[in-house]
This record gives C-alpha cells, structure tokens and sequence, in this order.
C-alpha cells in the first residue's frame, strides 16, 4: 500500500522486537508505551525517561513477594495489587496506565502518541498524519491523535466509543478488516484491497 508501519505497544522492549520478527520489515518499533522508539528499526532505540524509570525500579523492589514486570524504563504489576505499589510510588513523577489486566508505571508525558510523533519524526515525517488501531485504554491518547482511527471488536467499550471505525472482527482479523477496509479506501479511494478480503468496505459499524 506503501505506508510506513510502525508496530506500538505497552510491552517491554525486548518482547516486542522478538514478536515483530516474525512479521517482516517494520519502519519503527515504539514499545514499553512510548519511552523507548526504535525509528527505523536497525537503529540503537532511544530510551525516555530512563531516570524515573530507575527510580521507580529502586522502589518497587523493595516490596517483598510482590513481581513486577520491569523493562527498560516501563514496570507493570497485576491490578490487584495496585494498593502496594501505589504506597511505594508516592512522589515520584510517573503516571498509572491501564493496560487490560495489568497496570503500567511511565514517566509522566511518555505515551504511544509521545512515542510515535517522535518516531515520525526520525522517520523525516514529523508533520504526517498516521492511521492507528488498538483495543485497551492506553491506547486511547493514540487514537484521539490519528487521522483514521479503528477499535478491535473486542476492544473495551470506551475504545470502540473514540474510534473512527469499530471491527466486526477481533484480534488479528479486525486489524486485518480496518487494513483492507477504512484504510485502504482512505489511501487508495477505492474498494476494499483485494488480496485481503472479500468483503464489502464498511462490514464492521464503519465511520461515525
């Protein structure tokens, strides 16, 4: 289609470079939320925050029996035991993001749209628009951003309410679905890509 794809998300660096693999070329990576952007990929990431992100390690693992998920600067922990972590991250300058079951700890200002916009940037494309798709609530400052914005079906209720256009499909097909469907239409003018799909463009709610 000959756009520039970047793969974002709250996982840890070194998890979302070993799951881009399988897919190809990407032009960018952004993982851990936005604080660490690999743009173009092949190049050394640039780390955001990594102060905070120290500090708040020092912190947490002081908290016996409790297992945090550190990466390079983003640390996350299940929901329920926000109330231990929470105490230990009192005064630090970071924000609490939800990510489905978990809870992510960032620098405060670092987020996917903090972390594209800077990928963009290094990409030499620092005015362009961007299409984006997502389903948990970190992703939402993403959306609100992006030119053409999409929801997974089984994407949280206030995700599917801010996106342009709701998939009928979830997961992999939905991405799939907003890909050959609004997006495709929205670059090309035309019907759905057809080495994706055979559907008609719009079989998900479409544009609000």
């Amino acid at each position: 289609m000959g756009l520039r794809t970047m793969l974002v998300s709250g996982r840890t660096y070194s998890d979302l470079t070993r799951l881009a693999r399988p897919f190809g070329a990407w032009d960018a990576l952004v993982a851990e939320n936005g604080a660490v952007v690999e743009a173009p990929c092949g190049s050394s990431p640039l780390v955001l925050g990594s102060g905070v992100g120290a500090a708040v390690r020092r912190r947490l693992r002081t908290y016996a029996g409790k297992r945090p998920e550190f990466g390079r600067v983003v640390v996350s922990f299940p929901r329920r035991e926000r109330r231990y972590f929470l105490q230990a991250l009192h005064g630090l300058p970071v924000d609490i993001i939800a990510n489905v079951d978990r809870l992510m700890v960032l620098p405060l200002g670092v987020t996917k749209r903090s972390g594209v916009r800077l990928a963009l940037r290094r990409l030499g494309l620092g005015g362009a628009g961007y299409a984006a798709i997502g389903d948990a609530s970190n992703d939402l400052e993403l959306l609100d951003g992006a030119s053409l914005s999409g929801a997974v079906a089984n994407a949280e209720s206030t995700v599917r309410s801010t996106a342009d256009y709701v998939c009928r499909g979830s997961f992999d097909r939905g991405v799939l679905e907003f890909v050959s469907g609004p997006l495709w239409a929205r670059v090309g003018g035309g019907p759905p890509w057809p080495g994706l799909t055979g559907g008609p463009l719009g079989h998900g709610r479409g544009p609000r």
